[in-house]
């Protein structure tokens, strides 16, 4: 059955609306950076729908941080920082807006259009991200993700596969923590109704993520090297606990339902199947099952860490405060502002 495509782009093209507002009510660039990623995987989804492919150098970017195609070199200490950009996202929301001629009223954000609906949108979403500013972003730390560039934070520059895994493990679970922060705030409100969707929809893609990080994508052949074959390449470390989870009937079967509903309505835009009853699948997938996926990993990735001092110094740096009192500044460059 193939249906009409002004459902998809409007659903795209709003969704990336709803991000730019959200980008506006922080003053986090680290913050404005990670929502811009959903932006541009939006805008990839919408060029495959339409057929038509105009943006590479961004795409690049979305495939290296997705883990869909090994890149030689690209990212060996590769802060994207300075490529998410107002400048950059802008003309991909003016993209989107001018190849959707007939929008479909049935997917037009509330948030965005009505009056009442916006002002909690407005008022709620600023104290979410400071929240997470304080949980994950403030005072001294070292943090390495590919999506966190601050100049005021320790950062490990490092070439070679290895640390490559872990800064897209970091940026996935990093991503991942802002999608359950804004989930958490707004599954409850039923104005809030699309918020609270799109949030679940990255922890669905950055659980996954977390997981392509660790065992190669067996579906793309050109997918990136996981963790497990990193360290069986380099002979580095014992992967029993990585070769466990594997085998785990749990994992398997919540990252194929995950993977399911994330490659037709994030990754991925399913052109074929009736768009509603791809959301109820949505609406109705477990969210305690996103976070056993994400436990499970995280768990066997702690395991194998500990068998190596390399493996385990590159985990723990994802993002740990530095309380050392005799640090009294941290200084390096900083990116260009988003705005």
């Amino acid at each position: 059955m193939t249906t009409s495509l002004d459902d998809r782009k409007t659903f795209l093209l709003e969704s990336s609306r709803l991000y730019d507002a959200m980008i506006g009510m922080t003053t986090s660039e680290v913050i404005r950076r990670y929502l811009a990623f959903r932006i541009i995987v939006n805008a990839m989804a919408f060029e495959d729908v339409v057929g038509r492919r105009s943006h590479p150098r961004l795409r690049q970017i979305r495939n290296v941080l997705l883990a869909h195609k090994q890149e030689d070199d690209f990212f060996e200490g590769y802060k994207a920082a300075d490529e998410l950009t107002n400048a950059t996202i802008a003309p991909l929301l003016a993209y989107m807006s001018a190849e959707t001629q007939g929008t479909d009223a049935n997917y037009l954000v509330p948030e965005l259009a009505d009056p009442t609906t916006h002002k909690r949108f407005s008022n709620l979403m600023p104290r979410v991200f400071n929240v997470f500013h304080e949980d994950f972003l403030s005072g001294f730390r070292m943090i390495n993700n590919h999506l966190c560039y601050t100049g005021g934070s320790i950062q490990e520059v490092s070439v070679g596969a290895l640390p490559g895994v872990f800064y897209r493990y970091h940026s996935s679970m990093a991503l991942f923590q802002l999608g359950q922060y804004v989930y958490n705030n707004t599954h409850t409100e039923t104005d809030l109704l699309w918020t609270a969707r799109h949030a679940k929809l990255d922890m669905l893609l950055h659980s996954q993520n977390l997981a392509d990080s660790v065992f190669k994508d067996g579906h793309n052949p050109h997918s990136i090297d996981g963790l497990l074959e990193v360290m069986a390449s380099e002979g580095i470390g014992d992967p029993s606990a990585l070769v466990t989870l594997k085998s785990n009937p749990k994992f398997t079967t919540a990252y194929a339902q995950i993977r399911q509903i994330r490659n037709t309505l994030v990754g991925h835009m399913d052109k074929n199947s009736a768009l509603p009853g791809l959301l109820s699948a949505l609406d109705g997938m477990s969210v305690q099952a996103v976070h056993d996926l994400v436990n499970l990993v995280d768990k066997a990735v702690w395991g194998a860490s500990n068998t190596h001092i390399a493996l385990r110094i590159r985990y723990v740096s994802g993002n740990q405060p530095v309380t050392n009192p005799q640090i009294v500044d941290i200084s390096g460059l900083k990116p260009s502002p988003y705005f």
